[in-house]
């Protein structure tokens, strides 16, 4: 380990290759050289390691062809650096067959044409490496203590990138979905893109990654704090392979950059607790002072508008224990909030034991404040969450209120969206929307005593027909209005002939008169239907005829 790793150019700039010769493997010279090796047997794979110089004065090599060959292919595979053949008794010439098999390996063969002293080699590049390797110790110790008193700085993230960059000369970003991404120098900020969408398709567990892209090169090593990954810290090389040192370099960075985000993340928390405050005053009505928690709120517009969004979070006890809940709970909320902060929301989130709740305020122009487009690309965005630790193992629901301006408004919002995500569950509604329940609107907002009155008077005796006989009234009811009076269409749903439908028709006529479809005597019995449908999911117990 050091933190220049010797290398094959470098051993033949030393003083005891003076004469020595290149005779293959030119593209093969940033092999790195860890250690020194004189062999002279053939068989050998045991006895390296990969990275060894191999010296050798060929009496392993006064051999047939075949045995050459696979002498020279057994280095290869084992990883040597390179070989090195003293021309003299033992071997006069390498053949073209071998030269042709290094280039194509890229294998540097190099020769001494005079006699030199292997032990010379040995003591001279062993000295040079362990001078290296103490040097390498040195400076990352020194190294180490920067970066931790760098993580007790401001912005110490860039600061680390930045003595990286100082140490490797190599670009360096740290990227996340979850907090702001840094590079460094600014040249680097090209990858910054292809770097995001590179970690999101990571597997968690990967500790480290080597990536090669046309001619770059790319170390991606994961910031892990909590049994969670935070992000990942990325180096642009121009080897295909770091050297130790500068894998052990990133790995101190990651350490520091995880208790820079580690403290992030207890200032989140408390931030956190103090929304959760805010707007369980606001949605169980309490009086507030706003001074107080306007840092967690937009400046005024007149232009500013939000909307009430709560997720309904189910199946999670039987999962989760309390302690790891929490833990996810809160990298819920991390991810919801920057998803809404890309889309241009300004959001204020507070997480409850089975829900999530944000007031998402945004910015929009007087025609357009509905901006559903923006809510539906988050609630796509959130739903399409792949990572396991989130949402994958638990059921969402979403409800959405009406848009409104006034914090005053919140609690009814809240009642609105949850009203919402009732009535998916009851089956009656598919829309995250309020403003989509239409009827029901109204519907929930009566007594359940008058809504059954409401049904009797217009249902009660179909209803009746239907229980007595096995009759399907009602459906055919529901599905002709449903078709605006089309016979074709009502027989096809209901996958009877016409004749039959024509008779139910006629009975539906003399019940409710023939006039049933003109308004306003549809009006009254569809909302009459939806009235029954409702009392059917909300009170079934009050359905007696």
């Amino acid at each position: 380990m050091s933190k220049h790793p010797l290398l094959v150019r470098d051993v033949l700039e030393r003083k005891h290759f003076e004469s020595a010769k290149l005779i293959a493997g030119q593209q093969g010279l940033n092999r790195q050289v860890l250690w020194t090796h004189i062999l002279e047997i053939k068989d050998f794979d045991t006895l390296i390691n990969g990275g060894e110089l191999i010296l050798t004065t060929g009496v392993g090599l006064q051999l047939e062809r075949e045995t050459q060959i696979a002498y020279f292919q057994n280095l290869i595979r084992n990883g040597a650096a390179a070989l090195c053949i003293e021309i003299g008794d033992y071997f006069n010439y390498v053949p073209a067959e071998l030269v042709a098999m290094a280039n194509a390996h890229d294998f540097p063969i190099i020769i001494f044409e005079e006699v030199v002293r292997f032990i010379d080699i040995t003591q001279d590049l062993h000295t040079y490496i362990i001078n290296q390797h103490q040097q390498a110790l040195t400076q990352l110790d020194t190294i180490s203590k920067t970066f931790m008193e760098l993580s007790l700085m401001p912005n110490g993230i860039l600061k680390i990138l930045q003595v990286l960059h100082q140490d490797t000369d190599a670009l360096f970003l740290f990227v996340s979905e979850d907090t702001k991404s840094f590079y460094y120098p600014i040249e680097a900020k090209k990858y910054l893109q292809l770097m995001k969408d590179h970690c999101q398709q990571l597997e968690l567990q990967e500790t480290l990654q080597l990536l090669s892209i046309d001619k770059d090169h790319f170390v991606i090593i994961p910031v892990n704090g909590l049994g969670q990954v935070w992000g990942y810290l990325c180096m642009r090389s121009t080897l295909p392979k770091p050297s130790d040192y500068t894998l052990l370099n990133l790995e101190r960075a990651t350490m520091s950059i995880a208790q820079i985000l580690m403290r992030n993340r207890m200032l989140q928390e408390r931030q956190q607790s103090r929304e959760d405050e805010f707007i369980l005053a606001l949605i169980q009505g309490q009086p507030i002072d706003l001074q107080y928690y306007q840092s967690y709120l937009p400046m005024e517009s007149r232009n500013l508008f939000y909307r009430v969004v709560v997720f309904t979070i189910l199946d999670y006890a039987a999962t989760f224990t309390e302690e790891d809940w929490q833990e996810i709970q809160l990298q819920n909320v991390m991810f919801v909030r920057s998803i809404l902060k890309k889309l241009g929301f300004f959001p204020t989130v507070s997480v409850r034991q089975q829900e999530i709740i944000l007031l998402a305020f945004y910015i929009a122009a007087d025609d357009m404040e509905e901006n559903r487009d923006s809510f539906n690309q988050a609630i796509q965005q959130i739903i399409a969450r792949k990572t396991p630790q989130l949402f994958e193992q638990i059921t969402l629901t979403f409800g959405i209120s009406n848009v409104y301006q006034s914090v005053n408004s919140v609690q009814q919002g809240y009642k609105e969206a949850k009203t919402t995500i009732q009535m998916q569950h009851n089956e009656l509604a598919s829309s995250i929307y309020y403003k989509d329940l239409g009827v029901y609107r109204l519907l929930l907002h009566q007594d359940h005593t008058a809504l059954l009155q409401y049904v009797k008077d217009y249902l009660q005796e179909i209803l009746l027909i239907d229980q007595k006989n096995g009759n399907d009234l009602y459906q055919t009811l529901c599905v002709y209005l449903a078709c605006n009076g089309a016979k074709n269409d009502t027989a096809e749903q209901l996958f009877i002939v016409r004749q039959t439908l024509y008779k139910r028709i006629e009975r539906l006529e003399n019940i409710l008169g023939a006039d049933f479809l003109q308004a306003p005597h549809r009006l009254n019995i569809e909302i009459a239907v939806k009235a029954y449908e409702l009392l059917k999911k909300t009170a079934p117990d009050m359905l007696r005829f």
